[in-house]
């Protein structure tokens, strides 16, 4: 038991983070604007506004992303002018979005996609947002049990009441920001992948398949995973998905006493399957 609550601590010691800078986009250019928590911010990277997925996408986008006002597509123009506003800070929940990152957001896409100047557009957002909402409860509730071979229904109860929660946040989050950006802006939601077997919690019985049920579900005991979550509520505000589970091997996460955090390989990825969704 002392175990498990030592590996529970290391966890959780890594959502104190500092928050990402956001640099003014000049009032001519098309944005790329981003949100969410730590896979956002790029906490992992060697160099996080480097090495994030996010820079790794922006700079995709540049190269092959149409952001012509014209009706002709133009894909292989790529988007040359295209400047990067992240709002993103490490540790963030959907309710600390909405608090303290949404507001921001809003006002910049009412600004830029409320105006009659389609080159200044805000052209994507991108997101990453409810790890944070759920890991830290899960856990709590669910780790001793698995030193006791099972999953209790207090570890069950909780992870409903955790994606409940969460699917109101989000809710009201992804319809916030479809509302501010108009029907023609690109929403791109990440989903989660599992660091699990790479890092000191993965040495726990159990723990691997407790965080595989979490993320993707498992009938009948969990229907849902937090990736379902994610899925099902941005398809009813037209926000498409960036799928990254299944994607990242043992060498694209920090590992170790991190249990959270892709490294660089695993940002580019995570960038990759973004850019999956937004390329022709």
């Amino acid at each position: 038991m002392r175990r498990l609550r030592h590996a529970l601590v290391l966890l959780c010691s890594v959502f104190v983070l500092a928050a990402a800078t956001a640099a003014p986009a000049s009032a001519a250019n098309p944005v790329q604007l981003s949100l969410g928590d730590s896979w956002a911010f790029g906490f992992g990277a060697a160099v996080p506004s480097q090495g994030g997925y996010v820079p790794k996408l922006h700079s995709l986008l540049q190269q092959r992303f149409d952001c012509s006002p014209s009706p002709n597509p133009k894909p292989n123009q790529g988007c040359k002018k295209l400047e990067l506003v992240s709002l993103a800070v490490g540790g963030a929940t959907t309710p600390t979005l909405i608090a303290n990152q949404l507001p921001e957001a809003i006002r910049i896409l009412q600004e830029r996609n409320g105006n009659k100047n389609p080159r200044d557009n805000v052209e994507v957002v991108t997101i990453h947002i409810g790890g944070n909402d759920v890991t830290n409860p899960i856990i709590a509730a669910c780790v001793a049990g698995l030193s006791q071979g099972g999953l209790s229904q207090g570890c069950l109860n909780t992870i409903q009441s955790e994606f409940a929660a969460l699917r109101t946040d989000l809710t009201a989050a992804l319809s916030a920001l479809r509302n501010a950006a108009g029907p023609d802006a690109r929403i791109v939601i990440g989903t989660y992948d599992n660091p699990i077997p790479t890092c000191v919690l993965g040495s726990i019985p159990g723990a691997n398949a407790l965080s595989v049920m979490v993320l993707e579900g498992a009938p009948p005991l969990v229907p849902e995973g937090l990736n379902d979550v994610i899925r099902d509520v941005a398809a009813n505000y037209g926000v498409e998905v960036a799928d990254s589970f299944g994607r990242l091997a043992p060498e694209d996460w920090l590992g170790g006493q991190d249990c959270l955090h892709p490294d660089d390989s695993g940002y580019t990825k995570v960038a990759q399957a973004f850019f999956e969704v937004l390329s022709p």
